[in-house]
């Protein structure tokens, strides 16, 4: 019984630091447009952890697949100045994660939280936010929301949350 609640608490710890990852990367890019390599390489890194302490087995093999697919597509989307070089290998990092069973609802959400960033980008109302960060807070954060490309690693964070919730068991198929 021990046994089987430390591994638990293992493997949760193992997606609670993919979480911290996950909203690392979405800040950072918030903040400067950048997301930092080191983030990006220590999502990947921490796989092979999560395929050791996941209480099923994993198809890792599935997820070196759909990573490199992702990794691929997003050259493309690089090459035609889509995305960013660093949102492309924040994708294919989350895509490891997501594999096979979840690829699905990570892209399917990011694109919804890419759209619905998009609105929020065209409205007023991120001026108005930018104002209210001026006055009250600082001006970097104002600054950052005026910037002329979409921090798509927000968006791409936010896919990679559905995966979280689907790798705990929480979401539709598990």
């Amino acid at each position: 019984m021990t046994y089987v609640t430390f591994e638990i608490f293992i493997y949760a710890g193992v997606i609670g630091a993919f979480l911290a990852l996950l909203a690392t990367a979405a800040f950072s890019d918030l903040s400067s447009y950048r997301i930092p390599n080191r983030i990006t390489l220590a999502i990947a890194t921490l796989y092979p952890v999560y395929v050791l302490a996941a209480p099923v087995s994993v198809d890792w093999i599935g997820g070196l697949m759909v990573g490199g697919i992702v990794l691929a597509a997003g050259f493309a989307l690089f090459a035609f100045k889509v995305l960013g070089g660093g949102d492309v290998k924040m994708l294919a990092a989350v895509a490891l994660w997501a594999g096979q069973p979840h690829i699905a609802d990570f892209l399917i959400f990011s694109a919804l939280a890419g759209g619905l960033m998009s609105l929020f980008w065209l409205s007023p109302l991120r001026h108005g936010l930018m104002l209210t960060f001026d006055k009250y807070g600082s001006g970097h954060s104002g600054n950052a929301l005026m910037g002329a490309s979409l921090p798509y690693g927000v968006a791409i964070a936010i896919g990679g949350v559905v995966v979280a919730i689907n790798l705990l068991g929480f979401g539709r198929g598990v």
